[in-house]
């Protein structure tokens, strides 16, 4: 097997989730029938900063928690100060600061500035303040942030000899495009990999041109080959020499910049909800369906949320599926609206069961303010509705946080769930999160009971026991073997 050092310059965050979906090539595949591989994109975040009335009288500011890789500035605000700060109130961008904090912020400007892991500030002083202007008005600046998720595209498949091209597109938004091929079994057997432009120009050939192949040479380095944002494609066939009628097995990984939070493995296959808000939504024809599992623990709260992935208005869905139970009454979801400007949440009434017994809140991301709550006040119970209709809830990017529990008065039994979040009408790629619940007894057995004394866990296991309302015990020893292995 060969292998290429491109993956040493790209890491994995603490936590990564990994999509997965099974597509079939077709015989004498061509260009025009490119399996569709995912989105690769660069870990970025992004700031805007808005203007609200004639002039902006006061500084506004707002803390974010950033994801290793760039972070780009996006605003039409004038005469204004912007300067971003690390953890340690040190300036790292200012377009009023020092020579080297301009320098800094021309890049933030272009999407170029580099940021570790982080807690970073950002504060906007309009020059009317800097100068002593009239009095503050609260409502005058508004900033966001909002997080774009790191990827990789990992793929594996077989030429032979009646299937000798094979053809993959995908949509790349970041600097730098890296890859990392190998090959298995290959027999004497070369592999030509080729890189396409949306327009069909060739971007980088293994066996091409000598620029071709000084490109490729470049996409297989650890600083990656430069590259624009857009639609590229990859032909996969037999090198110029060897016996084509033997199988030669392949993998490959797409990387953009240097880090990623979730890997997209390659069911062509989505489906809406039957309620009000998908209503509004339907699949594309050739949408596809990536799916992951997850778990819910005891006792946790929007710190310990699942992350269900980014949703991008007319492009994607999120889809839950899970179970409250007696032990697990309240389970929490993290996603990030990257791209659009409303929110829709539906439940699947096929395999919902009894969704009047079920809480909604939709929270910022630290859960520490209720956006829309189907049981809050009469704004959260009106926020919800607009939620759940065809025109959906006004919403601006950024991180949210999803909590699902028992409704008052609601009986603690087993109670499954499924929920799909969308942004616009339309979505090409579904994100389907299978969360399975915790039971008093494999949280014993795994380590990880949360806001419980092991005593009280134990008694409150055996209870169940004792009730029939947990599982036996050699099924959740089982169970929890099985999530070790």
């Amino acid at each position: 097997m060969t292998y290429s050092l491109v993956s040493s310059s790209v890491n994995a965050d603490a936590y990564v989730t990994t999509y997965s979906t099974k597509t079939q090539h077709v015989k004498n595949e061509t260009s025009s029938q490119a399996v569709s591989i995912g989105n690769l994109e660069e870990e970025n975040t992004a700031i805007t900063i808005s203007q609200a009335g004639s002039a902006a009288t006061m500084a506004a500011s707002t803390t974010f928690s950033a994801l290793s890789g760039t972070t780009s500035l996006s605003t039409d605000v004038i005469d204004t100060e912007f300067q971003l700060y690390d953890s340690n109130n040190n300036i790292i961008a200012d377009n009023f600061g020092t020579v080297e904090q301009k320098t800094a912020y021309d890049e933030w400007k272009k999407g170029t500035l580099a940021l570790s892991g982080g807690t970073y500030t950002v504060i906007a002083t309009p020059d009317s303040v800097l100068t002593g202007g009239s009095s503050p008005d609260s409502n005058t600046l508004s900033i966001g942030s909002s997080e774009t998720q790191g990827t990789t595209l990992s793929v594996n498949s077989t030429l032979t000899g009646s299937d000798t091209s094979e053809y993959y597109n995908y949509y790349f938004s970041g600097s730098t495009m890296k890859l990392d091929f190998n090959t298995e079994n290959a027999g004497g057997n070369t592999a030509r990999v080729i890189v396409y432009n949306g327009t069909g120009g060739i971007v980088a050939d293994s066996q091409g041109t000598a620029w071709q192949r000084q490109q490729y040479a470049a996409l297989n380095s650890n600083t990656g080959l430069t590259a624009t944002d857009g639609d590229y494609s990859v032909e996969v066939t037999y090198g110029k020499t060897g016996d084509r009628t033997k199988d030669l097995k392949y993998s490959m990984q797409l990387y953009a910049g240097n880090n990623y939070a979730v890997i997209y493995r390659n069911t062509i296959s989505a489906h809406a909800y039957d309620s009000s808000a998908s209503g509004s939504v339907t699949a594309t024809s050739d949408a596809e369906l990536y799916t992951t599992s997850a778990y819910n623990k005891i006792d946790s709260t929007a710190l310990d949320a699942v992350m269900i992935g980014w949703l991008k208005q007319d492009k994607t869905m999120l889809d839950v599926y899970s179970q409250l139970t007696s032990a697990d009454n309240a389970d929490y979801y993290s996603f990030t609206l990257q791209q659009g400007d409303n929110l829709k949440f539906g439940f699947n009434a096929s395999t919902t069961e009894n969704p009047s017994n079920l809480r909604v809140q939709i929270m910022n991301s630290t859960g520490t303010y209720v956006i829309a709550d189907n049981e809050g006040t009469a704004a959260q119970q009106k926020a919800y509705k607009e939620l759940t209709t065809t025109n959906g809830l006004a919403a601006k990017p950024g991180t949210y946080t999803v909590k699902v529990s028992y409704a008052n008065n609601a009986p603690k039994t087993a109670q499954t769930y499924e929920f799909g979040l969308y942004s616009g009408t339309i979505y090409s790629t579904q994100y389907k999160t299978t969360a399975s619940a915790q039971t008093y007894g494999n949280a014993l057995l795994a380590g990880n009971v949360k806001g419980t004394s092991h005593a009280s866990a134990i008694a409150s296991y055996l209870t169940a026991l004792s009730n029939s309302t947990d599982k036996s015990t050699l099924t959740t020893l089982t169970d929890a073997l099985k999530s070790r292995v």
